[in-house]
């Protein structure tokens, strides 16, 4: 069998912390020829037991990997959070990332245990006691096998992520890329392959659905409008003119749409995307309402709880630059945040949170991946019936009526999706830079801008809620819309598949 030096280190620096009472397990897999060949010269090695053991084996090794994770052997610190009987165990691997780690304790069993009669070059002779080991529990999760890969493939050569959860909270995908081969972990990846996985710019390490934050864009100004509207700071009917720029103290504001929308109303505004519009209602507002709108829709907090690797984002008040920063907060700032930019950051995960309690009739929802079957909304976080429905109504205008951002990605047909695009800046851009009208393709990539889209969907009755961000994807509408549009699509595909059933 070949070792390699590197290898004998490793093993001699493990096995010299290891309890010598138990075996020292090398963990080398071996092709049938190695070993038939070591068990054909057994006799005359002292000490040596090849054994055949059970590895958990991922199936889809990559489109899961992110939401999964993975097992592996437990450092020291995992040691310390172990009970007793599993310390010492040969072979022993727990969950490292994902459900693995979160359901550990429930799929991880009982050991086992056997005494053997050996001799005296510590070869077994006898079996003297043996005691068979548990089963650890079979978990259903929420996850759609069908839509978790779909969307895997449909993110190829691009950096980004995609959660889909149905409208009770339950997470039907999760997926992000570029990924990772899991079962490289679990049977022990070479210092070569982390090497490569750690310096790839994409970061393919990183479960972007849960961990990466961006700017929200304008995917924030359904919140901004609905916190106007409770705080009666506008009405449905408030209007405002865009001229494709404003200027406040001596600062230029700009709109998307360089000659302006015009005059506008809420759905207007909402269905186009004018950035004036929303740059207006968020002075009006202010930042610290804007804050307790979005923070009733989880925008700012950890939506799972249990997941370490989930990224609570940032959504930004007075009081928190203050404490953060020690400056106080300015208009200006104000401003920006309406078209969720400035300090903001949200996760791929509380965008689609957001949505579907939105598409949902207004009720708070928490995502889980561990099947539930008898989930109850008890919680309205949208009490005024006639706010949810102006800002639903824009969004399926932003969607399926000409002039809308995302109308180039409608489904046509009974089944319809509505949604928001939104497109967020990595960089400041200058007088310069805007004179030079450089396109966002002319850029290197990690200049580009980010590509996001929430929606939901049928129109009617709505089941599913999706988010789905490019990194530097460019435009909302460009890129991240139609990406939902074909997830989206495979979603009704499948569930008239099951109707007809």
């Amino acid at each position: 069998i070949n070792i390699t030096n590197n290898q004998k280190k490793l093993f001699k620096k493990k096995f010299y912390k290891h309890n010598k009472f138990q075996p020292f397990v090398l963990d080398i897999n071996l092709n049938w020829k190695q070993f038939s060949k070591l068990n054909y010269v057994l006799q005359n090695i002292n000490g040596i037991q090849p054994f055949v053991s059970y590895e958990r084996t991922y199936l889809y090794p990559k489109e899961f990997s992110h939401i999964l994770g993975y097992v592996s052997e437990p450092n020291s610190k995992d040691l310390n959070l172990l009970d007793k009987k599993y310390i010492g165990l040969p072979n022993f691997k727990i969950g490292k990332t994902g459900i693995e780690k979160i359901l550990n304790k429930e799929l991880i069993g009982n050991p086992g245990s056997a005494i053997y009669e050996v001799d005296a070059y510590g070869r077994r002779v006898k079996n003297i006691n043996q005691k068979s080991g548990i089963e650890g529990k079979t978990i259903q999760t929420t996850l759609d096998k069908d839509i978790q890969i779909f969307a895997f493939k449909r993110l190829k050569k691009l950096s980004g992520s995609i959660v889909v959860m149905d409208l009770l909270g339950r997470v039907l995908c999760c997926t992000s890329y570029p990924s990772f081969n899991t079962n490289n972990f679990t049977y022990g990846i070479t210092n070569k392959e982390y090497k490569k996985l750690i310096n790839d710019e994409k970061k393919p390490l990183v479960n972007k659905a849960l961990s990466s934050t961006y700017p929200p864009g304008s995917t924030i100004k359904m919140i901004v409008a609905l916190s106007a509207l409770e705080n009666k700071i506008i009405t449905k009917n408030f209007k405002h003119i865009c001229k494709g720029n404003v200027e406040l103290y001596g600062q230029k504001y700009h709109c998307w749409k360089e000659k302006g929308h015009g005059v506008v109303n809420l759905k207007n505004a909402l269905k186009q995307s004018c950035d004036i519009y929303f740059y207006e209602v968020a002075r009006l507002l202010g930042i610290d309402r804007l804050h307790q709108t979005a923070k009733k829709f989880g925008l700012g907090e950890l939506i799972l709880k249990s997941f370490n690797e989930e990224n609570r984002g940032l959504m930004p008040s007075t009081s928190w630059k203050l404490g953060a920063i020690g400056k106080p907060w300015y208009l200006g700032e104000t401003m920006i945040s309406g078209i969720g930019q400035g300090y903001m950051k949200s996760t791929c995960i509380q965008l689609c949170t957001m949505i579907a309690q939105f598409a949902n009739g207004g009720y708070k929802i928490q995502p889980i991946f561990k099947n539930n079957k008898n989930i109850k909304l008890n919680k309205k976080i949208i009490t005024n019936e006639s706010h949810l429905k102006v800002i639903l109504k824009s969004l399926v205008a932003a969607t399926n009526e000409w002039g809308g951002t995302s109308f180039s990605s409608r489904i046509k047909g009974k089944f319809k999706m509505a949604g928001k695009t939104g497109t967020s800046q990595v960089r400041r851009i200058t007088k310069e830079q805007r004179d030079l009208e450089l396109k966002n393709k002319d850029l290197p990539w990690k200049f580009r801008d980010h590509s996001l889209f929430v929606g939901f969907g049928p129109t009617v009755n709505p089941k599913f809620a999706i988010s789905v961000i490019i990194d530097h994807g460019g435009s909302g509408s460009s890129t991240a819309a139609p990406i939902a549009k074909d997830v989206m699509n495979e979603l009704f595909k499948k569930q008239k598949k099951q109707k007809n059933v």
